[in-house]
């Protein structure tokens, strides 16, 4: 007899996929569900989970270890398990909805606690024995259903706690139970204490309960437990077999086939047994293919997991095409990213460039275009990009958005020529360009003809300059041009990847690595791909680069193993990097292929030769069709790295003319001018132009020549020796010219960039630093005497050569408390001298926008106040003071919240750094470092609105503090320390990465910023020594 409960949910569900060789013994579900064991920006968990999933299964069956939603391997309770909906690899990817859970000896609202050594965790099925009283929990799933074991004590009245729950979904029970407790989570159930263990089957549906209990009846109706499982573990063998690993090495096989499972969870199936789904009109449809997916999120998606598929699963992506253009049909557009962008089009089109043809190319082409080159336009930006060909610095994300939709662009445009042949849109793709900064070589915000050069993460989705002046996937030869040819791009590259500038932690970054083949340093890609698969990932908890992100990260990992990465989904190729394994077959539905890479090792990691069936094949791509074709394909591999020339690509060339100096007779240090013209022929590309004086490199100017155009540029030049100087420019044949200096100058030397922190705790020295430059004729002793408050504190004493300059370090004694003026040569800084936490005050903004701090940082008031809103905000300008920090900051305000806003709102903002926000009404966070690091999130008290309260963050290393009125109301630990130097700027009322989004309605008054993190009590006599300032008139 089987009892049942009925419940609902408007959602249906997802996931993603799996894989691994031999019956699952590599994959570890474990592995990203903690924090990522190596430094991150943009997210520092993996965010999986260890539970019970099918293939693509919309149920999995998960414990979740903290109250707030997630699992983490480091905690030890677990506070109940969830049954759908988990974004595997988001942040907090691992919080799922429905809940369920033995009730032990505390109550239902109590966690309970479980040692690892009784966890166990496989493909499709999870097991835990619970600490406290033995009871053991089991999980395991079909496609749609999921199915719980718990098995209790001897001599024990079981209890079970059911919880958020709706509608639309279905609950069967194998004994009867009699209802305990109700409250608004849910209830508790009461069953007999009989000896075998309770099984419970849950199914959600978004058509409704009756098509929820349809799931339970076909799936898993006459199974046990036992067969569910062995079915779902079947069904992940077959999946995870499509790739089979011949290599001896047991640690890499398990990273690999963990990767491949974690590829295989998203996008999830959305319809039921029958085929039936409630689509986003709201109306029940039948799917078009063999199944309906849903939760796509093709920013995280696009570069990596899709591309994954169409090559290893086509049958199962051309469905994932189905499911989007049904979605382009039930709402006139194809699935939105929640991020930026249109990637759904590079979804499609690179599925159709693969081979993937089983939807209607016109409806594709027309899905494609509908809102993105087509009114009426999907994003509010789209309309002044389309007519800039950039999107400026006033809109939110502008270089982010700018480049995607360039990407985007070109995507429509291939589609468009190649498969409807129309021609005419292939410019959009250079739209990149627009934003190009010579000066930089970076693409930077942009308003008018102003570059801002200092943007920190402004104008960017979750990245900054470095990150996003890489990405130009559809023409990375052209990139190449731009950035200053092959030297020059792979230097740099190079140099942001060691520095960590650039750092492998998150899906905007994954192409990166790759290219460096589009310069010709295949060998570069090969030690990059290296290095990040072994210094990035393990089979440990911690063992993912930061948020899976739906797989992303975990593809990335998949693609790099075999040797080859689609670094432009659109184009139907792969650029190679380095194999993993010495031997993989792929099972691919076109035949099988071998991979071997015989005599592969750690030192033998550059690839020589690719061989396709005993032919050697283009170096420099892996066509999709030829690795679908072939039976065979070998690395040859080697120890010494190999230049290969970019085939494809068309390099440009300068000719220089017309080259001149302003003047030939000069005294020391006076400024005169080099002039040039320069033709540019082939290719759009930036020439480095490189002044040598006496044979030495002296001076830099880039130049961006477009093809076929002539342009006239100048360089900005100061000699210093006294006699003849011979000037050339490095590359150009039968040019120099003879200048003198005759006689020195009236300044003989200078002092500049004197930096001394602002802030000195009393005790501590104070460093100082400064830059002497002889800018005479002649070779000097140039003596600085260091000040203080007129009192000598020290000299520097240097020999310099004409024109040299020497960065002087030195460190003053400790001062008394106060403020001090210290002066190095003719020029002044003021810095403070503290004994106390609560004296360390940076900023102290009035309403008006006033610093009373003392060191001046008056903000740029913005729109007329004192009411912030729309048309009014504070923004603090740039200061070394402001932008160099250390690992501690407090920052704090006082707010009166007058109406609502959606979503996010700011408050207290340096970008998207260090952040006071108010989150859907209800929730007040702060984080400092960047919201990847972690944050901390409050409830908002009742009398938020309409009254004045005080609002505090304190960042103290590893752990973050909220306190609202004087009172602690939350923290929360983050993972590692970091500097919070940043150079967004301080701003009251909204975000400066934001412009026009997340404002604040209401009055800001007595905003503080301190270098120190204040105590509790600190924090709560402030709060009580000032009070609420005299507006709104009561």
């Amino acid at each position: 007899m089987r009892y049942f409960i009925r419940y609902g949910w408007l959602l249906a569900c997802q996931l993603v996929q799996a894989q691994s060789p031999d019956p699952l013994t590599y994959v570890d579900p474990f592995v990203g569900t903690s924090r990522s064991n190596v430094f991150t920006r943009w997210g520092n968990e993996g965010g999986t989970y260890p539970g019970a999933v099918a293939p693509w299964g919309a149920m999995q069956l998960t414990p979740e270890t903290k109250r707030t939603g997630g699992y983490d391997y480091k905690d030890s309770t677990i506070c109940f398990f969830s049954c759908y909906h988990h974004m595997s690899g988001y942040p907090s990817g691992s919080a799922g909805r429905m809940r369920i859970m033995p009730v032990g000896g505390s109550g239902a609202e109590a966690g309970r606690p479980f040692r690892h050594e009784d966890e166990r965790a496989t493909p499709g099925y999870y097991r835990v024995r619970l600490a406290d009283d033995g009871t053991m929990v089991e999980a395991t799933v079909t496609e749609r259903v999921g199915v719980f074991r718990l098995s209790f004590p001897a001599g024990t009245t079981p209890r079970i706690f059911i919880g958020g729950a709706g509608a639309n979904a279905a609950l069967q029970f194998n004994r009867p139970y009699v209802k305990e407790q109700v409250s608004n989570d849910g209830m508790v159930l009461r069953f007999s204490a009989d000896t075998g263990a309770i099984i419970i089957r849950v199914s959600v549906s978004s058509v409704g309960e009756a098509s929820a209990q349809k799931n339970i009846a076909r799936e898993t109706d006459g199974l046990t437990f036992e067969e569910v499982r062995e079915r779902t573990q079947a069904s992940w063998r077959k999946q995870l077999g499509v790739i089979e690993v011949d290599d001896p090495d047991e640690v890499h096989k398990k990273i690999f086939y963990t990767a491949l499972y974690h590829s295989m969870l998203f996008p999830w199936i959305i319809s039921d047994v029958d085929g039936k789904y409630k689509g986003q009109d709201g109306v029940v449809h039948v799917t078009r293919g063999q199944r309906e997916y849903g939760g796509f999120s093709s920013w995280d998606t696009f570069r990596s997991l899709h591309p994954l598929l169409c090559l290893l699963f086509p049958d199962r992506q051309q469905d994932m095409v189905l499911s989007m253009m049904d979605v382009y049909r039930q709402t006139g557009y194809l699935p939105s990213d929640p991020m930026t962008g249109n990637h759904a089009v590079a979804v499609i089109a690179d599925s159709w460039a693969k081979g993937i043809r089983g939807f209607d190319s016109a409806e594709a082409y027309a899905a494609m275009r509908k809102g993105v080159t087509d009114t009426p336009y999907r994003q509010s930006d789209m309309a002044v990009y389309r007519q800039l060909g950039y999107i400026p610095s006033t809109f939110p994300e502008s270089v982010t958005r700018t480049v995607e939709y360039a990407y985007d662009d070109w995507v429509i445009s291939e589609f468009g020529s190649r498969v409807m042949q129309r021609k005419g849109e292939s410019e959009r793709g250079y739209n990149y360009r627009k934003l190009f900064d010579p000066a930089s070589l970076f693409l930077l915000p942009r308003q008018g003809d102003v570059f801002n050069r200092n943007p920190g993460t402004s104008g960017y989705k979750e990245g900054d300059k470095w990150v996003y002046s890489y990405f130009v996937p559809q023409y990375p030869y052209g990139l190449v041009n731009v950035m200053g040819g092959d030297e020059e791009f792979t230097a740099r590259l190079d140099s942001a990847l060691q520095r960590q500038d650039i750092l492998f932690d998150n899906e905007t970054v994954l192409h990166i690595p790759y290219l460096f083949d589009a310069a010709g340093r295949q060998d570069k890609t090969s030690d990059w791909v290296y290095t990040i698969r072994e210094g990035r990932y393990s089979a440990t908890p911690g063992g993912l680069p930061g948020n899976d992100d739906l797989g992303a990260m975990s593809s990335w990992y998949v693609f790099s193993a075999l040797g080859f990465y689609p670094v432009c989904p659109g184009l139907p190729a792969y650029d190679p990097g380095t194999p993993l394994f010495r031997k993989v077959v792929l099972h691919l539905p076109s035949g099988d292929v071998i991979l071997r890479a015989p005599n592969l090792s750690a030192r033998n990691r550059y690839v020589r030769r690719v061989m396709l069936d005993g032919k050697a094949g283009l170096f420099r791509n892996l066509l999709h069709d030829d690795i679908k074709r072939a039976r065979e394909i070998i690395f040859e591999m080697d120890s010494v790295a190999q230049r290969i020339p970019p085939f494809f690509r068309t390099a440009p060339q300068f000719g220089f003319r017309d080259i001149s100096v302003s003047k030939k007779q000069l005294v020391s240090n006076e400024l005169f001018r080099v002039r040039w013209t320069i033709d540019g022929h082939f290719a759009t590309g930036t020439k480095i132009v490189r002044l040598k004086v006496n044979g030495q490199r002296y001076a830099v100017k880039n130049c961006l020549v477009p093809m076929g155009s002539t342009i006239v540029d100048s360089m900005d030049c100061r000699l210093y020796a006294l006699g003849r100087a011979r000037l050339e420019i490095e590359g150009v044949k039968d040019w120099h010219v003879d200048v003198k200096v005759v006689k020195e100058g009236p300044l003989r030397w200078e002092i500049k960039d004197v930096l001394v922190r602002s802030l000195v705790k009393t005790g501590e020295t104070t460093p100082v630093s400064f830059t002497v430059r002889n800018v005479g004729g002649v070779a000097r002793t140039i003596v600085t005497p260091v000040k203080v408050d007129d009192k000598m504190m020290g000299v520097d004493s240097s020999w310099l050569e004409p024109g040299a300059s020497k960065k002087v370090f030195i460190s003053l004694p400790a001062f008394s408390v106060g403020w001090q003026v210290m002066q190095v040569g003719d020029k002044k800084e003021k810095f403070k001298v503290y004994s106390q936490p609560v004296e360390s005050i940076l900023l102290d903004l009035s309403a008006g926008g006033k610093d009373r701090s003392g060191f001046g940082h008056d903000a740029k008031v913005v729109g007329k106040g004192p009411l912030f809103g729309k048309d009014h905000y504070l923004e603090v300008p740039n200061a070394p003071a402001l932008d160099s920090m250390g690992e501690m900051l407090t920052m704090m305000a006082w707010v009166y919240p007058m109406e609502k806003g959606e979503g996010l709102v700011d408050i207290f903002t340096k970008g998207d750094n260090h952040v006071l926000q108010v989150g859907g009404n209800r929730t007040l966070t702060f984080f400092a470092g960047g919201w990847g690091r972690g944050d901390c999130t409050v409830d908002l008290p009742s009398d938020w609105w309409g009254h004045w309260h005080h609002i505090a963050g304190v960042c103290e290393g590893t752990v973050l503090k909220i306190y609202i009125d004087g009172v602690l109301k939350g923290s929360s630990n983050v993972d590692g320390r970091v500097n919070l130097s940043v150079t967004n700027k301080w701003t009251l009322g909204r975000n400066e990465e934001f412009p026009g989004q997340r404002v604040f309605n209401g009055y800001i008054d007595a905003a503080k910023v301190f270098t120190e993190p204040l105590t509790e009590e600190e924090i709560r006599s402030l709060y009580r020594s000032s009070f609420a300032p005299p507006f709104p008139p009561r």
